[in-house]
């Protein structure tokens, strides 16, 4: 496996992963200033920049499934088997697995930095959160199955809208995948919680260590 086939991969994918963190801060950051000089905002401002977030969302999903190669792939089980008997192999082994282990890392954090502000903002609101969570979730859940499993790509929604629709009603219509999508909404439940409560233990460690900075200068 070449290192810049490698280095391009990884950049695009997280580059797909890091728009909605931009969208979903974007529309936080905006809807403050807004409540600030209490002015209403068009619905054509905020639509776009919703569906944007919304839809490149699975992106950052998508990076937990890298895996697959790590486990499936014919390169990563050769490395495997060399490295029963070669301690370079090991070692490069272990490096990747390590590779892998941060990147599926960041697929984790880009999906809770998208999430969180536009959560912070709709409790601010007074949303049904329960109610909005479980769509939100199936939806997102969906979404990393068209891009994992059919290879549909963010922007096919505008380019094959037609196709995009037959192939989501045609995964409703098969129980089986039904429950597949439901159970992986749950898990993207889990580790978003999981991300959100890092996150804030790790800004409340970090305004801790600025505050005891402060008192000792």
């Amino acid at each position: 496996m070449q290192i810049h086939q490698v280095v391009g991969w990884v950049t695009w994918n997280l580059f797909l992963a890091i728009i909605p963190v931009i969208a979903g801060w974007t529309l936080a950051e905006c809807a403050r200033l807004l409540s600030v000089k209490q002015r209403l905002v068009p619905l054509w401002f905020w639509f776009p920049l919703t569906v944007v977030w919304l839809l490149f969302l699975p992106n950052t999903c998508y990076l937990l499934t890298e895996w697959r190669h790590f486990l499936l792939d014919d390169y990563w089980r050769d490395m495997r088997n060399a490295a029963a008997f070669d301690s370079g192999a090991k070692l490069q082994l272990a490096q990747w697995g390590l590779f892998y282990a941060v990147y599926s890392g960041l697929g984790v954090l880009c999906f809770a930095l998208s999430i969180r502000p536009v959560d912070r903002l709709l409790r601010q609101m007074k949303a049904p959160m329960l109610w909005l969570s479980v769509p939100f979730y199936l939806l997102v859940s969906l979404g990393v199955y068209l891009g994992l499993v059919i290879r549909l790509n963010t922007w096919d929604i505008v380019t094959r809208p037609g196709y995009v629709l037959h192939t989501i009603l045609e995964a409703l219509s098969n129980p089986f995948l039904v429950l597949t999508v439901a159970s992986f909404a749950l898990v993207l439940a889990g580790l978003y919680w999981i991300a959100d409560v890092w996150v804030d233990g790790l800004s409340e460690r970090v305004k801790r260590l600025h505050e005891g900075s402060r008192e000792t200068a």
